[in-house]
């Protein structure tokens, strides 16, 4: 009776796991256009650059780099979501929230372009469950 409970509990753990796992997708697999990317540099350029660098190095002592290491040991694992709400939320200083989600979520999708993350055939959309569900995977 106990092996027959143990072995139902471990089957339900695993097929749990296997659920959540068939949710979650990785910026491997090209989750935005480089259209979208495209017009997140737009924005990126004129909002973001005179701190961030136009290179994506930072410009100002308070300001995080968007490239290389930094990118790296930023981003890496986290989801979409996370990096999203963090920008909308706190960029730029003192007017965060001042552009749409779709235009935060765009600047995004310049960020992870820029550090070589592939891009694909549909448009990223600021869905927040959606955006929960994929991980940043930096090549």
């Amino acid at each position: 009776m106990k092996i027959a409970s143990l072995m139902g509990s471990a089957l339900l753990l695993y097929g749990t796991w296997m659920a959540c796992a068939q949710g979650t997708r990785s910026t491997a697999d090209g989750v935005f256009t480089e259209e979208q990317a495209k017009k997140g540099e737009a924005v990126y350029q004129s909002r973001c650059a005179s701190c961030h660098g136009a290179d994506l190095h930072s410009t100002d002592p308070e300001a995080t780099d968007l490239t290389d290491a930094a990118f790296k040991f930023g981003w890496q694992g986290k989801t979409i979501a996370e990096k999203f709400t963090v920008i909308r939320d706190t960029m730029p200083p003192k007017r965060s929230s001042s552009i749409d989600d779709q235009t935060y979520l765009d600047v995004v999708t310049y960020i992870l372009r820029f550090n070589k993350i592939p891009t694909g055939n549909q448009r990223l959309e600021p869905d927040p469950q959606i955006l929960k569900e994929i991980v940043i995977s930096v090549p």
